[in-house]
């Protein structure tokens, strides 16, 4: 599924293309007043046929060889990311996406250090779970928040946290393109998000047997 998110590049024409050559490939197309990135994704999964969902970043950032490995470990208690900090991971950046990301996996660390138990990258476009898991998921991050951006990554994994899911990482490939669409203000404006769901969520701790599903 190629999720076309109104981009003006003549993306939507290449992509429809592709659909009409190849039978597997199925296209989305947002048009009209753009939200977010992260928001139109989450709008699409409910069209994916497949029992298991993966996603990754149009540039192709992650090496998708690492497909196979992501799929093959997620079940209905578990979710799989692709973790750039993992020692086994071979990874190319510029400095200032190394600062912007250490800086937000840290501050993330410190507000939901309980995710990162055994992960220290929240923020990598490749994971994969159910459509169960995640249909469950958006019952309580929801879809439409423009405010919280990239951020929809760390918030699915408290609540997936706070649900009883496992997180798995496994080690990925990873190189920063030359097109990337990654801009500092934009995503600094995250830092107040990351506040204001650190104070929505501390409370869930304390209630937690009653606020969990079964």
């Amino acid at each position: 599924v190629i999720v076309n998110d109104c981009s003006t590049d003549g993306t939507k024409e290449i992509a429809e293309n592709l659909s009409k050559s190849f039978k597997e490939i199925r296209v989305i197309n947002f048009e009209g007043k753009k939200p977010t990135r992260r928001e139109n994704l989450l709008r699409s999964f409910k069209y994916a046929k497949g029992d298991i969902l993966g996603m990754t970043d149009a540039d192709l950032s992650t090496d998708i060889r690492a497909l196979p490995m992501l799929i093959s470990s997620v079940d209905d208690k578990t979710i799989v990311i692709g973790d750039r900090y993992n020692r086994k991971s071979n990874v190319k950046r510029s400095m200032k996406r190394w600062i912007v990301s250490k800086t937000m996996n840290y501050m993330t660390k410190f507000l939901f250090f309980e995710i990162s138990r055994g992960s220290r990258d929240h923020f990598c476009g490749f994971k994969a779970f159910t459509k169960k898991t995640i249909m469950h998921i958006l019952r309580y991050t929801r879809v439409g928040n423009n405010e919280r951006s990239m951020y929809w990554d760390v918030e699915m994994l408290v609540y997936a946290n706070r649900l009883g899911y496992k997180i798995k990482v496994i080690p990925v490939k990873w190189k920063e393109m030359r097109w990337s669409t990654l801009n500092v203000f934009r995503e600094s404006r995250i830092f107040v998000y990351m506040l204001k769901l650190w104070w929505k969520v501390r409370w869930m701790k304390k209630i937690k047997n009653g606020w969990m599903e079964n």
